[in-house]
């Protein structure tokens, strides 16, 4: 009986390696599903398929926060995310990109909305983006941003950021929503255009000029403002930010406005970073506005960071008696 078992079982195996040596179709290879794509930097794989890389990342931010403004105090908490899709193609016209990104959560709290979503093709840029103009002057959560320097909408806009010796110039035009109304047969236009000159990537640091136009016919409430903005690296380790503003007052009796800010931020470790700004806004009928802040960002690790923030703002004169505030956060960012 042993050897009858043994004898088929040799029969067995010599009859599979023998089939397994018949001429017929190949075994499939094996596929590779993921592949590294590094042509535009960290992060980007293939589509299966296609010649598209694909970047997803995105952020998941916690914050408590306590402000207080006259005699109202209050301690909150803040909660938001992020998911950012960015795809590019090489073709004839260059790179060929498209982007969005998703914030959930939002000034609300339970808002889902449309943040950047555009197309770009070589120098143009179609969708929804942030203007041209540069916008922060602090380097902490919270910012120092004049009202005509934080807009973004539907619209196009052009960067030519290959002139050589790190200049680049731009310009843009584009309405106030995704969805955005710019002119209409005898009625209004409203749109902000927005165009920029500047040098970056030099051993001293960077420098912008931006200029804005907001357009809002039929009410005399056009308006204009420049702004100038240089990123200087100090020493080692050390950069410092100065920017300064001017706004047309636009609407008759409106201020005009002129603004200030400086600050500087010292990487004191590989994982820790202190930061400090101060800014004055300056109006034609009204006391100097300042803004003051101190931070420091801790990194667990790159991508786990842990920031403590405080801001102060003075009156102004915009009531009375004057109502000074002041604000404390505690954040920590997941980004990926």
């Amino acid at each position: 009986m042993k050897t009858l078992l043994g004898t088929a079982a040799g029969l067995m195996v010599a009859t599979g390696a023998y089939a397994a040596d018949l001429p017929g179709e190949a075994a499939p290879a094996a596929v590779d599903y993921v592949k590294v794509c590094d042509a535009y930097g960290a992060g980007f794989f293939y589509i299966p398929g296609t010649e598209t890389c694909l970047d997803i990342s995105g952020r998941v931010r916690a914050r408590v926060v306590y402000e207080s403004e006259g005699d109202a105090d209050l301690v909150r908490f803040k909660t938001d995310g992020r998911i950012q899709f960015d795809a590019r193609t090489a073709s004839d016209l260059g790179t060929v990109r498209s982007f969005f990104e998703t914030d959930l959560g939002g000034t609300d709290g339970g808002d889902i909305t449309l943040g950047d979503a555009f197309i770009q093709v070589g120098y143009l840029t179609v969708g929804k983006f942030g203007d041209i103009a540069n916008g922060g002057s602090f380097y902490g959560d919270a910012d120092v941003i004049w009202s005509l320097f934080d807009r973004g909408g539907s619209g196009a806009q052009i960067l030519v950021d290959n002139l050589g010796g790190g200049f680049y110039v731009g310009a843009g035009i584009h309405g106030a929503e995704a969805n955005s109304v710019i002119w209409e047969t005898g009625s209004q236009a409203e749109y902000t255009a927005a165009a920029a000159v500047g040098i970056n990537g030099q051993s001293w640091g960077s420098f912008d000029l931006s200029a804005v136009y907001v357009a809002v016919d039929g009410n005399d409430a056009d308006t204009w403002g420049v702004k100038a903005t240089a990123d200087l690296k100090l020493i080692d380790k050390l950069t410092a930010r100065l920017s300064a503003a001017y706004e047309d007052g636009g609407f008759p009796g409106d201020d005009s406005m002129a603004g200030i800010a400086g600050a500087l931020k010292y990487q004191a470790t590989d994982a820790l970073a202190v930061y400090a700004g101060v800014g004055a806004t300056f109006w034609d009928d009204a006391d100097e506005v300042v803004t003051a802040q101190i931070g420091a960002d801790y990194s667990f690790t790159p991508d786990l960071i842990l920031t403590a923030e405080g801001n102060y703002t003075t009156d102004g004169g915009i009531n009375t008696p004057a109502d000074d505030s002041w604000s404390a956060m505690l954040k920590l960012t997941r980004n990926w």
